[in-house]
């Protein structure tokens, strides 16, 4: 049988790395779901590392300027073990545009909603709830 993909929203590593203290506990216990289950079975994209740093930076005050701090995110996040890290394609951003309309999502929601449908994602792992409105399941 087919392996069920999650995808994994940004909002999960962001409040994992900060220790969000609303949502650090859920976001914490979904990391360790991660890194537990079989690899494949959960994936995000390389946009999300990009949007983790950029928000980060924001909330820490650091620019993306500081290799210290850079490295620190990125290293955290390519080292959850079991999670697929998937390059977004050309491909993304044109169907992200048709996917703005359809589902009412910003742009950046449409690229992670087209990587997300293109790796075969049936869940999405968030607690953006513009995604209920997506043909994927949303969970927190």
């Amino acid at each position: 049988m087919a392996q069920s993909k999650r995808y994994v929203d940004v909002n999960i590593f962001v409040y994992w790395l900060s220790n969000n203290p609303t949502f650090g506990e859920a976001a914490h216990k979904w990391i360790n779901e991660i890194e537990t289950s079989p690899s494949g079975e959960y994936v995000t994209s390389s946009l999300s590392l990009y949007e983790t740093l950029v928000i980060l930076a924001g909330l820490a005050d650091k620019t993306l300027k500081d290799k210290v701090f850079t490295e620190s995110v990125i290293k955290a996040i390519i080292g959850i073990k079991g999670l697929i890290i998937e390059p977004l394609k050309p491909e993304d951003f044109a169907i992200a545009l048709d996917l703005m309309a359809e589902y009412r999502l910003d742009y950046e929601d449409s690229i992670h909603l087209a990587a997300a449908i293109r790796t075969g994602a049936s869940e999405f792992i968030s607690n953006d709830k513009h995604f209920n409105a997506t043909p994927l399941k949303r969970e927190f």
